[in-house]
């Protein structure tokens, strides 16, 4: 019997994503951001993040630390850090969090269904809540 390994990519297109909100490579920001449309991650936020009505996009390079609710899906690239008092973020999307290869999270997700990828780290509790 032959070990079979099924690959699936996942296609980030933020046009069609109808991802509007941005923060760019090299940026470093704190506070609390409340977007519609969604919100493309690849630079640095240490805060609250509220995404309605698109999803949240963490890149590979981004990081982020803090409260991130988003009442869509997920997808995670990049890393989630513990808060600077030593406690876990916290991720809540109501649609799907796709937690990537290359993942690194410090944080409790909650979310209405996950899609795992071998090789994402994930220190935190997982816990999963009916789709909205």
């Amino acid at each position: 019997m032959t070990e079979e390994t099924r690959n699936e990519d996942i296609v980030i297109d933020p046009v069609a994503m109808k991802i509007v909100n941005r923060i760019a490579p090299g940026t470093k920001q704190s506070g609390t951001i409340d977007c519609a449309g969604g919100l493309m991650i690849e630079g640095e936020f240490t805060g609250t993040i509220n995404v309605i009505g698109g999803p949240f996009l963490l890149m590979p390079e981004a990081r982020v630390c803090g409260v991130i609710n988003c009442d869509q899906d997920a997808y995670l690239f990049g890393s989630i850090l513990a808060r600077d008092d030593g406690e876990l973020s916290e991720l809540t999307a109501h649609g799907a969090v796709f937690l990537t290869e290359t993942v690194n999270a410090k944080a409790n997700i909650t979310a209405g269904a996950f899609k795992t990828y071998e090789g994402s780290e994930v220190e935190g509790k997982i816990k999963t809540i009916r789709r909205t």
